[in-house]
């Protein structure tokens, strides 16, 4: 787990929902040993600003493991002692920038013309991803069965696509911090807001901009506006708390307070390898995540699920609201399905569910010994 491997594969063509095929390259990391009869495949999809990392480190003297350290790895809760779990990156990934990223999206090289997708490049959706990695398990791994899919928020989204869509080859579906639907509310708060502040930055062009050239401004408020969904309004207090002593900002307009300024740095700093056009489309597919798409009614989709559930929600989530998760499980037991819901309390709000994975590490290794 110290030395990490990200490597990467590609699709000649993948028809994407919207009907447009597109050559598909993305990274991907393993971790742990696929057994003879590969069984003991657990795929992990990652959320919205991460990646394939979702374990371990590329080399001893990285300073940060994969965003699910805490869950994944030997003696974990998906223990790699027992289980090969795959993850791979998405379609548009956020960090475009970042050396580790392999993703197709906007700022990558269209072969039918030599130039750069930009907004021609189609629109994708969280189903588009889950095909993308059955097509990628079934037809290169040679793998027919999962013993689970998971992931967290968006990742999530692409878990319960893959139970809906390939009922037959799931078995367990561990969706946290995510909803069969995304609520309306964050499109409007988080999302819609964000693809508007790109679009009214005067570097946007469109989505026409030269490298380090880009609506960073519009891409910076866009971050932030993710960032203030997150977490709680009692951590906001904590972490960037006001100065009451402060005179500048009561005599001078534009001059930011402390916390603005905190806040502001705080995003500026992991701003060097993202994207704002990837941003735009990941905002765009998280807006139109809606399992029930193309089905008729969400209670249908739901009824094509074979796989055992397991949800876990974070009582104090802005973004993904336990509401929903309590609405899907109830409606799954009353088809008759398996599944369970786990309730978390966390002043990291939806963060919780990738910060905080000690408060539901032992419901994760439970779902996967059954």
């Amino acid at each position: 787990m110290n030395h990490v491997e990200k490597k990467q594969f590609s699709l000649d063509s993948y028809t994407l929902e919207c009907g447009k095929a597109i050559p598909v390259t993305l990274g991907y990391e393993t971790y742990g040993e696929l057994n003879k009869d590969k069984s003991n495949v657990v795929v992990v999809a990652h959320y919205f600003s991460a990646s394939s990392h979702a374990a371990g480190k590329y080399s001893p003297e990285d300073e940060t493991s994969g965003y699910w350290d805490s869950l994944i790895g030997p003696g974990k809760a998906v223990d790699t002692n027992k289980f090969f779990v795959i993850s791979t990156d998405n379609l548009a990934n956020v960090q475009a920038y970042h050396p580790k990223v392999i993703t197709t999206g906007p700022r990558t090289i269209n072969p039918e013309t030599g130039q750069i997708w930009g907004m021609d490049f189609p629109p994708f959706t969280f189903r588009d991803m889950a095909g993308i990695q059955h097509d990628f398990i079934t037809k290169q791994l040679g793998i027919k069965k999962l013993h689970a899919v998971m992931g967290a928020s968006a990742g999530g989204f692409i878990s319960l696509n893959w139970a809906v869509h390939y009922p037959d080859m799931v078995e367990r579906i561990i969706g946290v911090i995510t909803n069969p639907q995304n609520p309306v509310i964050t499109s409007f708060n988080v999302l819609q807001h964000a693809m508007r502040a790109i679009e009214l930055d005067s570097n946007w062009n469109n989505g026409n901009y030269v490298d380090d050239q880009g609506p960073e401004e519009g891409l910076h408020l866009a971050i932030q506006m993710m960032n203030a969904g997150a977490f709680t309004p009692e951590l906001y207090e904590d972490t960037y708390q006001r100065n009451s002593d402060e005179q500048a900002p009561y005599e001078y307009l534009h001059m930011r307070t402390g916390y603005e300024q905190q806040l502001y740095d705080a995003v500026k700093a992991g701003m060097p390898v993202m994207d704002a056009s990837h941003w735009y489309y990941t905002c765009r597919a998280t807006m139109m995540h809606d399992i029930a798409h193309g089905i008729g009614s969400l209670e249908e989709a739901l009824d094509r699920i074979q796989a055992n559930v397991l949800m876990i929600s974070c009582t104090r989530d802005l973004l993904q609201p336990t509401i929903y998760n309590r609405r899907m499980v109830d409606t799954l037991l009353k088809l008759g399905k398996e599944a369970e819901l786990v309730e978390i309390e966390s002043l990291k709000g939806h963060m919780a569910g990738v910060l905080d994975g000690h408060l539901f590490s032992d419901d994760i290794r439970k779902m996967l010994q059954k």
